[in-house]
């Protein structure tokens, strides 16, 4: 009898001990997954993501108007010596080494706040003409195939030469003759209605970018 009633008692000690090592057990392997198993990404999480902006984005052709009408606008505005007559300091003119005095591929935008608010064609033509491996969050996709395209971007920096001639204090711009600004909004139409894109659908997917105040 004295030795099954050990036998109890010692059968009863171990089932605390076991538990408790059966526990810490337990929370090491849990501590050695958690803190020493590599971390895993799924694999087809990017080209999905991909897949989806594909789908979503646009094809977007850039019109090949003349430099003149873009950023060679942009590089004559820089190249004048005349500043802005409706503001008392004009800040892209005040000294001359604010000029730019070689021909820059993308000149800058001005600083003058009577233009620079009216930026939008810029920034899109910029953010077309980046590389498109560049360009992975855009939702637009140049291409250059005219025929590929959804819409066909025509790259006037309009608002740019309303201002510049607005700016020049002639005032000629609610005129035909002597308006800079008429005169370069007739060759961006004449030229873009010369192209085979403008004809093979009249127009009506060509995008013009125009920003402005507009008075009641």
């Amino acid at each position: 009898m004295a030795i099954k009633s050990s036998t109890a008692t010692v059968s009863k000690a171990a089932k605390p001990l076991f538990f408790t090592l059966a526990l810490l057990l337990s929370l090491s392997f849990f501590i050695v997954v958690l803190f020493f198993t590599p971390a895993t990404k799924p694999t087809n999480s990017f080209p999905q993501s991909h897949f989806l902006s594909s789908q979503n984005s646009i094809k977007v052709y850039v019109a090949n108007l003349p430099r003149s009408l873009n950023y060679g606008l942009l590089q004559q505005y820089w190249d004048s010596n005349h500043p802005d007559s409706r503001i008392p300091t004009d800040p892209d003119h005040r000294i001359s080494t604010t000029h730019i005095s070689k021909p820059a591929q993308y000149p800058p935008y001005p600083e003058n706040p009577l233009i620079k608010q009216y930026s939008a064609e810029y920034w899109l033509m910029g953010d077309l003409e980046t590389p498109q491996e560049m360009r992975a969050g855009s939702f637009a996709k140049r291409v250059f195939d005219a025929n590929e395209a959804d819409v066909v971007f025509v790259p006037f920096f309009a608002t740019l030469s309303a201002e510049m001639e607005l700016g020049s204090g002639s005032g000629a711009f609610r005129k035909k003759a002597g308006n800079g600004d008429y005169s370069r909004q007739k060759k961006v139409i004449d030229f873009v209605r010369n192209t085979d894109a403008w004809k093979r659908s009249g127009g009506r997917d060509h995008v013009f970018v125009l920003t402005g105040c507009v008075k009641p």
